[in-house]
Protein backbone atom coordinates (compact mmCIF):
# COMPACT_ATOMS: atom_id res chain seq x y z
CA UNK A 1 0.00 0.00 0.00
CA UNK A 2 3.04 2.27 0.16
CA UNK A 3 2.48 3.04 3.83
CA UNK A 4 5.83 1.78 5.17
CA UNK A 5 8.06 4.15 7.08
CA UNK A 6 10.89 4.06 4.55
CA UNK A 7 8.48 5.08 1.79
CA UNK A 8 6.56 7.73 3.69
CA UNK A 9 9.57 9.45 5.25
CA UNK A 10 10.80 10.46 1.81
CA UNK A 11 7.90 12.90 1.53
CA UNK A 12 7.37 13.41 5.25
CA UNK A 13 10.78 13.53 7.00
CA UNK A 14 9.13 14.64 10.25
CA UNK A 15 6.97 11.49 10.39
CA UNK A 16 7.06 9.38 13.55
CA UNK A 17 6.01 5.74 13.15
CA UNK A 18 5.70 3.30 16.04
CA UNK A 19 5.59 -0.43 15.32
CA UNK A 20 4.54 -2.83 18.09
CA UNK A 21 5.19 -6.55 17.84
CA UNK A 22 5.78 -9.51 20.11
CA UNK A 23 9.54 -9.75 19.75
CA UNK A 24 10.67 -6.88 17.53
CA UNK A 25 11.42 -6.63 13.82
CA UNK A 26 14.81 -8.39 14.00
CA UNK A 27 16.31 -11.42 15.72
CA UNK A 28 15.39 -15.13 15.65
CA UNK A 29 11.97 -14.53 17.23
CA UNK A 30 10.86 -11.80 14.81
CA UNK A 31 8.22 -14.04 13.14
CA UNK A 32 7.10 -15.85 16.28
CA UNK A 33 3.45 -15.41 17.25
CA UNK A 34 2.90 -13.51 20.47
CA UNK A 35 -0.11 -13.07 22.75
CA UNK A 36 -0.17 -11.44 26.15
CA UNK A 37 0.02 -14.65 28.21
CA UNK A 38 2.78 -16.07 25.99
CA UNK A 39 4.90 -12.97 26.60
CA UNK A 40 4.24 -13.19 30.35
CA UNK A 41 5.71 -16.69 30.10
CA UNK A 42 8.72 -15.76 27.94
CA UNK A 43 9.54 -12.79 30.19
CA UNK A 44 9.68 -14.96 33.31
CA UNK A 45 6.65 -13.28 34.86
CA UNK A 46 4.93 -16.62 35.52
CA UNK A 47 8.00 -17.90 37.36
CA UNK A 48 7.63 -15.32 40.14
CA UNK A 49 3.84 -14.99 40.22
CA UNK A 50 1.48 -17.39 41.95
CA UNK A 51 2.15 -20.03 44.60
CA UNK A 52 4.83 -22.76 44.63
CA UNK A 53 3.96 -25.31 41.98
CA UNK A 54 1.06 -23.17 40.74
CA UNK A 55 2.24 -20.34 38.48
CA UNK A 56 -0.38 -17.66 37.92
CA UNK A 57 -0.87 -15.18 35.13
CA UNK A 58 -1.59 -11.55 35.78
CA UNK A 59 -5.28 -10.76 36.20
CA UNK A 60 -4.94 -8.07 33.53
CA UNK A 61 -3.22 -8.07 30.12
CA UNK A 62 0.00 -6.78 31.60
CA UNK A 63 2.26 -7.51 28.60
CA UNK A 64 -0.09 -5.66 26.25
CA UNK A 65 -0.22 -2.73 28.68
CA UNK A 66 3.56 -2.72 29.08
CA UNK A 67 4.01 -2.52 25.31
CA UNK A 68 1.43 0.26 25.00
CA UNK A 69 3.01 2.25 27.82
CA UNK A 70 6.45 1.80 26.28
CA UNK A 71 5.12 2.96 22.91
CA UNK A 72 3.50 6.01 24.50
CA UNK A 73 6.71 6.98 26.31
CA UNK A 74 8.86 6.57 23.21
CA UNK A 75 6.44 8.51 21.02
CA UNK A 76 6.58 11.42 23.47
CA UNK A 77 10.39 11.25 23.45
CA UNK A 78 10.39 11.16 19.63
CA UNK A 79 8.16 14.25 19.50
CA UNK A 80 10.57 16.12 21.78
CA UNK A 81 13.52 15.00 19.67
CA UNK A 82 11.74 16.09 16.48
CA UNK A 83 11.18 19.51 18.04
CA UNK A 84 14.96 19.84 18.41
CA UNK A 85 16.15 18.21 15.16
CA UNK A 86 13.19 18.57 12.80
CA UNK A 87 13.42 14.86 12.01
CA UNK A 88 11.01 12.04 12.69
CA UNK A 89 11.90 8.46 13.55
CA UNK A 90 10.74 4.86 13.50
CA UNK A 91 10.15 3.19 16.86
CA UNK A 92 10.38 -0.61 17.15
CA UNK A 93 8.55 -1.63 20.34
CA UNK A 94 8.72 -5.25 21.45
CA UNK A 95 6.28 -6.75 23.98
CA UNK A 96 9.08 -8.97 25.30
CA UNK A 97 11.49 -6.07 25.81
CA UNK A 98 8.78 -4.01 27.47
CA UNK A 99 8.00 -6.79 29.94
CA UNK A 100 11.70 -7.51 30.49
CA UNK A 101 12.16 -3.90 31.60
CA UNK A 102 9.24 -4.21 34.03
CA UNK A 103 10.77 -7.44 35.38
CA UNK A 104 13.87 -5.56 36.54
CA UNK A 105 13.54 -6.34 40.28
CA UNK A 106 13.25 -10.14 40.07
CA UNK A 107 15.66 -10.28 37.12
CA UNK A 108 18.47 -8.50 38.96
CA UNK A 109 17.56 -10.35 42.16
CA UNK A 110 18.53 -13.50 40.24
CA UNK A 111 21.56 -12.09 38.41
CA UNK A 112 24.80 -14.05 38.06
CA UNK A 113 23.15 -17.34 39.02
CA UNK A 114 21.56 -16.15 42.27
CA UNK A 115 18.24 -17.65 43.36
CA UNK A 116 15.18 -15.75 42.09
CA UNK A 117 12.47 -14.45 44.45
CA UNK A 118 10.29 -17.39 45.51
CA UNK A 119 6.66 -17.65 44.52
CA UNK A 120 4.61 -16.39 47.43
CA UNK A 121 1.04 -15.94 46.20
CA UNK A 122 -0.36 -12.59 47.34
CA UNK A 123 2.35 -12.26 50.01
CA UNK A 124 5.56 -10.30 49.58
CA UNK A 125 8.42 -12.61 48.65
CA UNK A 126 10.94 -11.24 51.17
CA UNK A 127 9.10 -8.96 53.65
CA UNK A 128 6.76 -10.31 56.34
CA UNK A 129 4.12 -9.76 57.54
CA UNK A 130 3.08 -8.26 54.22
CA UNK A 131 0.05 -9.79 52.51
CA UNK A 132 -3.48 -11.09 53.15
CA UNK A 133 -4.69 -12.42 56.49
CA UNK A 134 -7.96 -14.09 57.48
CA UNK A 135 -10.19 -12.39 60.03
CA UNK A 136 -13.35 -13.32 61.86
CA UNK A 137 -16.58 -13.59 59.90
CA UNK A 138 -14.81 -15.06 56.86
CA UNK A 139 -13.13 -11.76 55.99
CA UNK A 140 -9.63 -10.90 54.81
CA UNK A 141 -7.40 -7.87 55.19
CA UNK A 142 -4.15 -6.82 53.55
CA UNK A 143 -1.41 -5.31 55.69
CA UNK A 144 2.26 -4.57 55.42
CA UNK A 145 5.09 -3.19 57.49
CA UNK A 146 8.51 -2.07 56.37
CA UNK A 147 10.59 -1.55 59.52
CA UNK A 148 11.22 -2.61 63.10
CA UNK A 149 9.37 0.40 64.54
CA UNK A 150 6.17 -0.69 62.82
CA UNK A 151 6.76 -4.31 63.87
CA UNK A 152 6.93 -3.21 67.50
CA UNK A 153 3.72 -1.18 67.21
CA UNK A 154 2.00 -4.09 65.51
CA UNK A 155 2.95 -6.52 68.27
CA UNK A 156 1.97 -4.14 71.09
CA UNK A 157 -1.11 -2.33 69.78
CA UNK A 158 -2.64 -4.79 67.31
CA UNK A 159 -1.74 -8.25 68.56
CA UNK A 160 -1.43 -7.26 72.24
CA UNK A 161 1.68 -9.47 72.33
CA UNK A 162 4.66 -7.15 73.00
CA UNK A 163 6.81 -10.16 73.92
CA UNK A 164 6.89 -11.14 70.24
CA UNK A 165 9.49 -8.43 69.65
CA UNK A 166 11.87 -10.51 71.79
CA UNK A 167 11.09 -13.80 70.03
CA UNK A 168 14.25 -14.89 68.20
CA UNK A 169 12.18 -16.41 65.37
CA UNK A 170 10.91 -12.94 64.46
CA UNK A 171 13.90 -10.76 65.38
CA UNK A 172 14.20 -9.14 61.94
CA UNK A 173 12.54 -9.03 58.54
CA UNK A 174 14.54 -11.95 57.14
CA UNK A 175 13.66 -14.20 60.08
CA UNK A 176 10.00 -13.18 60.02
CA UNK A 177 9.92 -14.06 56.33
CA UNK A 178 11.66 -17.37 56.96
CA UNK A 179 9.24 -18.27 59.77
CA UNK A 180 6.14 -16.81 58.15
CA UNK A 181 4.06 -19.95 58.63
CA UNK A 182 4.33 -19.77 62.41
CA UNK A 183 3.86 -15.98 62.46
CA UNK A 184 0.84 -16.16 60.22
CA UNK A 185 -0.85 -18.56 62.66
CA UNK A 186 -0.21 -16.19 65.57
CA UNK A 187 -1.61 -13.20 63.67
CA UNK A 188 -4.70 -15.00 62.42
CA UNK A 189 -5.44 -16.41 65.86
CA UNK A 190 -5.76 -12.82 67.09
CA UNK A 191 -7.63 -11.59 64.01
CA UNK A 192 -10.14 -14.45 64.24
CA UNK A 193 -11.99 -12.66 67.05
CA UNK A 194 -12.52 -9.49 64.98
CA UNK A 195 -14.38 -8.62 61.80
CA UNK A 196 -12.32 -7.33 58.86
CA UNK A 197 -13.48 -3.71 59.28
CA UNK A 198 -12.49 -3.75 62.96
CA UNK A 199 -9.01 -5.03 62.10
CA UNK A 200 -8.60 -2.39 59.40
CA UNK A 201 -9.66 0.30 61.87
CA UNK A 202 -7.08 -0.79 64.44
CA UNK A 203 -4.35 -0.96 61.81
CA UNK A 204 -5.20 2.51 60.52
CA UNK A 205 -5.24 4.03 64.01
CA UNK A 206 -1.86 2.46 64.75
CA UNK A 207 -0.31 3.76 61.53
CA UNK A 208 0.16 0.30 60.00
CA UNK A 209 -0.32 0.20 56.22
CA UNK A 210 -3.48 -1.68 55.32
CA UNK A 211 -6.03 -2.23 52.56
CA UNK A 212 -9.34 -3.91 51.89
CA UNK A 213 -9.24 -6.98 49.69
CA UNK A 214 -11.72 -5.50 47.22
CA UNK A 215 -13.51 -7.27 44.41
CA UNK A 216 -14.73 -5.47 41.30
CA UNK A 217 -17.94 -4.34 43.01
CA UNK A 218 -15.76 -2.81 45.74
CA UNK A 219 -13.74 -0.93 43.14
CA UNK A 220 -16.86 0.41 41.42
CA UNK A 221 -18.08 1.73 44.77
CA UNK A 222 -14.70 2.85 46.13
CA UNK A 223 -15.26 5.91 48.34
CA UNK A 224 -11.92 7.48 47.40
CA UNK A 225 -12.77 7.51 43.71
CA UNK A 226 -16.13 9.07 44.51
CA UNK A 227 -14.65 11.67 46.86
CA UNK A 228 -12.13 12.77 44.22
CA UNK A 229 -14.83 13.00 41.54
CA UNK A 230 -13.09 10.47 39.30
CA UNK A 231 -16.24 9.24 37.55
CA UNK A 232 -17.99 10.74 34.56
CA UNK A 233 -20.28 9.47 31.79
CA UNK A 234 -19.57 9.04 28.12
CA UNK A 235 -21.94 8.51 25.24
CA UNK A 236 -21.88 5.18 23.42
CA UNK A 237 -24.01 3.52 20.73
CA UNK A 238 -25.94 1.92 23.62
CA UNK A 239 -26.40 5.14 25.58
CA UNK A 240 -24.52 6.76 28.45
CA UNK A 241 -22.06 4.55 30.36
CA UNK A 242 -19.89 5.35 33.41
CA UNK A 243 -16.18 5.89 32.81
CA UNK A 244 -13.18 6.86 34.90
CA UNK A 245 -11.50 10.13 34.06
CA UNK A 246 -7.83 9.81 33.01
CA UNK A 247 -5.63 9.36 36.09
CA UNK A 248 -3.51 12.39 36.92
CA UNK A 249 -5.39 14.81 34.67
CA UNK A 250 -4.58 18.43 35.50
CA UNK A 251 -7.15 20.06 37.76
CA UNK A 252 -6.92 23.25 35.73
CA UNK A 253 -8.13 21.69 32.47
CA UNK A 254 -11.32 19.98 31.37
CA UNK A 255 -11.03 16.28 30.59
CA UNK A 256 -12.02 15.43 27.02
CA UNK A 257 -14.15 12.30 26.94
CA UNK A 258 -15.57 11.95 23.42
CA UNK A 259 -18.42 9.57 22.54
CA UNK A 260 -17.44 5.96 21.84
CA UNK A 261 -17.91 5.45 18.07
CA UNK A 262 -20.02 2.71 16.61
CA UNK A 263 -18.27 -0.03 14.62
CA UNK A 264 -17.43 1.39 11.20
CA UNK A 265 -18.67 4.89 12.06
CA UNK A 266 -15.52 6.58 10.72
CA UNK A 267 -14.77 4.22 7.81
CA UNK A 268 -15.66 6.64 5.06
CA UNK A 269 -13.70 9.51 6.59
CA UNK A 270 -10.60 7.30 6.87
CA UNK A 271 -10.95 5.98 3.31
CA UNK A 272 -11.31 9.54 2.04
CA UNK A 273 -8.22 10.68 3.95
CA UNK A 274 -6.16 8.00 2.18
CA UNK A 275 -7.88 8.65 -1.14
CA UNK A 276 -9.35 5.15 -1.22
CA UNK A 277 -12.55 4.73 -3.18
CA UNK A 278 -14.85 1.73 -2.80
Amino acid sequence: MGLGYETLKQQHPQLIVCDISGYGSTGPYRDKKAYDLLIQSEAGFLSVTGSPGQPAKSGISIADIAAGTTAFNNILAAIIQRGKTGKGSRLDVSMLESMAEWMGFPMYYASDGASPPPMSGAEHASIYPYGPFDTGGGGKVMLGMQNEREWGIFCKDILDKPALTEDERFANTSLRSKNRKELRQIIEDVFSSMEADAVLGKLQNAGIANAKLNDMAGLWAHPQLKARDRWTQVQSPKGLIPALKPAGAAETSDVRMDPIPAVGEHNEAIFKEFDISR
